[in-house]
């Protein structure tokens, strides 16, 4: 029987006044006295401060490193260098994407744990053991051991208070990347039947159920504020758990991810600014639905009803771009089997289905 090794978060503290939680979560997890704090630039510095780190006074010390700049390898690199000889014990990231990643990275560097204390609920980055694509392409370009070595979270603390202040796309952006998993667990399976790729169904199951609690409450979070902030933290954490259970993103990502992600490096060839991660996953999954078969319509219409992006002018970003994401997805991750197949779909076929979809005019 082959070996799985499952790192799954020990600690999740979800819910209004989590960070109130602080003091008897970390006695318990004993993980040490010495804490880097890693944040944005105003805000999430001053959560950090207002709400963090008083809740530890008397249990750790801390030390916050803000982080104001777009997050790139030399600046993980240089932050790693200027702590690597602290003695850190854990590192906690406040913020949102960039900043989870940044403590992801650096914690794993320093081989210490890694606490996520999110302020925002734009995708499931927040427990998983994955990094922007972006950003992990970038880290394997100048050192593949580094790439290598992210790890999940220790402890995530959720905190619906904070999480409902932040900006409504920031919603609209996490159910588009829940709404996703109902296509990536689909190209999971067909991985299976063609490929034979390890497939877990506890994992698969876990995604699925994370989506459908999205899908079910969409209209608790339309209205945004604490209740939406529950519901889509919770199932966010579900969809980077599953993620763990795999060993891989496998029951989170599939082509439909492969498409934003292709998004994301035409944007560097091109010279303009990607929508966010979770609204090209949404309009990816619409596009995947179809290629699929099956009613790419239902999510489209749910994306609408929370106000996500649903088409190309909708995203910002020209349909020319877009058809070419689509034509070169597939070679993105060359071992990640989608319904796009090993060669990809072609130009005119792309364009047929990004119109068929109204993803293009």
């Amino acid at each position: 029987m082959k070996i799985e090794i499952m790192e799954i978060p020990r600690y999740v503290i979800a819910g209004q006044n989590a960070t109130e939680q602080l003091p008897q979560i970390f006695s318990n997890a004993k993980i040490g006295k010495k804490g880097l704090i890693i944040t944005g630039k105003n805000k999430t510095r001053k959560i950090a401060e207002n709400k963090v780190i008083p809740n530890l006074k008397g249990i750790t010390d801390v030390e916050i490193h803000k982080i104001s700049h777009k997050l790139t390898y030399s600046i993980l690199n240089d932050v790693f260098e200027e702590v690597k000889n602290q003695k850190f014990d854990f590192v906690v990231s406040v913020g949102g994407g960039s900043i989870i990643d940044a403590g992801k990275v650096i914690s794993s560097w320093m081989n210490v744990p890694f606490i996520s204390y999110p302020t925002s609920p734009a995708h499931d980055g927040i427990s998983s053991p994955a990094i922007s694509f972006l950003l992990r392409e970038e880290i394997k370009k100048h050192n593949t051991e580094r790439a290598k070595v992210i790890r999940s979270p220790l402890m995530i603390i959720a905190d619906a208070d904070i999480i409902a202040n932040a900006p409504y796309r920031l919603f609209a952006a996490g159910f588009g990347d829940m709404i996703a998993k109902f296509t990536a667990v689909m190209d999971w399976r067909l991985a299976q039947r063609l490929r034979n790729e390890d497939y877990s169904e506890y994992a698969a199951a876990m995604s699925l159920m994370s989506a459908k609690i999205v899908y079910k409450n969409r209209k608790i979070i339309t209205g945004g504020g604490v209740a939406a902030a529950r519901i889509l933290i919770k199932a966010l954490i579900g969809s980077g758990v599953s993620m763990s259970i795999a060993g891989s993103s496998r029951p989170a990502s599939g082509a439909e991810h492969l498409f934003s992600h292709a998004i994301d490096l035409l944007s560097q060839k091109y010279d303009f600014k990607p929508a966010l991660h979770g609204e090209q996953c949404g309009v990816g999954a619409i596009v995947s639905a179809y290629l699929h078969g099956i009613n790419w319509r239902k999510i489209q219409k749910a994306l609408k009803e929370v106000k996500a992006p649903t088409n190309a002018k909708e995203l910002g970003i020209k349909s020319e771009y877009i058809i070419e994401a689509l034509t070169m997805a597939h070679t993105i991750r060359k071992n990640r089997y989608t319904i796009l197949g090993d060669k990809g779909i072609s130009r005119d076929a792309a364009e047929a289905a990004l119109r068929a979809t109204e993803i293009i005019d």
